[in-house]
């Protein structure tokens, strides 16, 4: 690695210990606020992860981790009770939505919940993802009735270089049962950039260019069998993401 390269590493390692500190400080806030403002627990968390998550890329793109191309940036701060779905390049893809759309939701699974410094952010924000699809649609539709956006990776796991993977249709099932907008957004990254294939702390040689598609929505349509339209609609959505 070039001199460049471990400066970069070594300052990403202290903007993921921040994070971490920056976790634990805003689940200590959430916990102490709970009884107090309980119809507004979600919101407030909400907002306050959307500007902690800011503050996040801010000092990745201060420590020359990450350079952020938007260009549909004003329009994705007006979505709202959206199903938003997008492929998934990177670790920090959630990071960089949920800093931008507001109200924003997670389907999250279970293992998560074992990182202590999160844990009260994602139970108050977060759906999760047990097996029980049943559940995770019903909870996942009120909180659409609410005004809340739900992020999904259709992929469920970072993409590969190189490889494909099968998608999952819960999105488009959850599009089906609530009737909200799909809005694709596709995710485009200059290099590899925290892969699974790489290790936590390598960022690359060169400061990673996110770009960042806001494609049209796509609506479910009523027809008789949902399996049908769950599959037209995850090939319509993977092909404006690039998954097909």
């Amino acid at each position: 690695m070039s001199m460049s390269t471990r400066l970069r590493c070594a300052l990403a390692v202290m903007d993921y210990f921040l994070f971490g500190l920056g976790g634990l400080l805003i689940s200590a806030f959430l916990l102490l606020l709970r009884p107090f403002v309980p119809k507004y627990e979600q919101a407030l968390g909400s907002k306050v992860l959307q500007y902690s998550w800011k503050l996040m890329c801010l000092l990745l793109r201060c420590t020359w981790n990450l350079k952020l191309n938007a260009p549909d940036k004003a329009r994705m701060k007006q979505i709202r009770s959206s199903i938003i779905v997008a492929n998934h390049p990177s670790l920090i893809d959630v990071v960089i939505l949920t800093s931008i759309i507001p109200k924003c939701m997670l389907i999250v699974k279970p293992g998560l919940l074992r990182w202590p410094f999160l844990r009260p952010i994602l139970k108050s924000l977060c759906i999760v993802n047990d097996g029980n699809s049943e559940t995770m649609l019903s909870k996942a539709t009120e909180a659409l009735q609410r005004g809340f956006n739900i992020i999904i990776f259709p992929e469920g796991t970072r993409t590969s270089p190189g490889r494909r993977n099968k998608l999952h249709r819960g999105a488009f099932h959850l599009a089906i049962r609530s009737g909200a907008p799909i809005v694709p957004i596709r995710i485009q990254t200059s290099q590899p950039f925290l892969t699974k294939e790489a290790p936590w702390w390598y960022v690359g040689e060169h400061c990673p260019l996110f770009t960042l598609s806001l494609n049209p929505a796509i609506l479910a349509q009523s027809i008789d069998s949902p399996h049908k339209e769950a599959v037209r609609l995850c090939q319509q959505a993977a092909a404006v993401l690039g998954l097909d």
